[in-house]
């Protein structure tokens, strides 16, 4: 575990020279980034104290009747959308807020326990908020002249007593997500790109499709390669622009933070992850951010009752 802080409140919206640093960035590109300075740097063991990640999920209690209808239009609408036009996949997402009934630290080490493998954080910073998740998706590990990166797509219920199997549409969605990356990675010159063959991939109480790609890249280029990964299609779509400019134009609320990335930046180093399994904390509630991947084989039904069990993985911290 490790801690970079900032000395005083100031809101660094460009990256800091010669020094390690933190970056908090939107599912839309703007100003509005949030870099941290490691004026003050401290790393600490933390030790598991349980083992959550087997029990199987319920949560129809969280179903509720007017915001599955609402999803599930949306859903539909998109559905028709990709049926008439050249847009392969669009990556829809809502919100729900709830109440508090811990602190921010107690919800964290819920966190923690609940995903010990995935990319657990908390960012604070006075004027942008609080912001806390468990990520399984890696946007890019750098080290020197190797990138890491990974193609995630398609959700289930982990179940310990049997394997999963995927249907067309998880499998489908997924390579689309893999292509995307390796024609966007060559776009940028990158050399000597490497796959994986599909997996599945744990996540806590869900398991998704992975595919983990490697390459050879010019260190000093990171901006060029993040630039040329993010938005991913697991968080907005196919094409890109298309994708993003329906989202933008259908969801009806901002994103923020959600599905944008987060990460630490060293001198030789970077380790950069998608925001997704996030929440925003306030005082008394938290906002809830969970979504899926649309194409046009897509259930609206089935695509609401994924965001539930979404959903439920973080509520149950609360």
């Amino acid at each position: 575990m490790r801690i970079l802080s900032q000395r005083d409140q100031k809101w660094h919206k460009t990256a800091p020279d010669n020094m390690t640093y933190g970056v908090f960035s939107k599912f839309e590109n703007s100003e509005d980034q949030v870099f941290i300075p490691s004026e003050e740097y401290k790393e600490f063991k933390f030790k598991n104290s349980s083992n959550t990640s087997s029990k199987l999920l319920n949560a129809t209690h969280l179903i509720d009747e007017k915001e599955k209808l609402r999803y599930a239009n949306m859903v539909r609408k998109t559905v028709d959308m990709l049926k008439e036009s050249t847009v392969q996949k669009v990556v829809l997402s809502r919100v729900e807020s709830f109440t508090k009934r811990s602190s921010d630290l107690e919800i964290l080490e819920a966190l923690l326990n609940e995903y010990p493998a995935a990319n657990c954080y908390f960012f604070h910073h006075p004027k942008v908020g609080k912001w806390m998740g468990a990520t399984p998706e890696i946007l890019a590990v750098i080290k020197g002249e190797n990138l890491q990166t990974m193609s995630l797509a398609g959700t289930a219920v982990f179940n310990p007593n049997q394997d999963h199997v995927w249907g067309e549409k998880e499998i489908e969605e997924q390579k689309l997500v893999t292509d995307f990356i390796v024609e966007n990675l060559k776009a940028k010159g990158v050399s000597h790109i490497k796959k994986s063959l599909v997996q599945t991939a744990q996540a806590g109480t869900l398991v998704h499709l992975k595919t983990d790609i490697n390459a050879l890249i010019d260190p000093s280029r990171k901006e060029d390669y993040i630039e040329a990964l993010h938005p991913t299609p697991a968080v907005c779509g196919l094409p890109r622009d298309a994708a993003q400019k329906f989202i933008k134009d259908n969801e009806g609320y901002d994103r923020s933070f959600y599905t944008g990335y987060l990460g630490i930046v060293e001198e030789r180093e970077a380790s950069y992850y998608v925001n997704l399994r996030c929440m925003q904390l306030l005082d008394d509630e938290a906002y809830l951010y969970v979504g899926g991947g649309i194409t046009a084989k897509s259930d609206p039904i089935l695509e609401y009752e994924e965001t539930v069990q979404k959903l439920f993985t973080m509520k149950s911290l609360l």
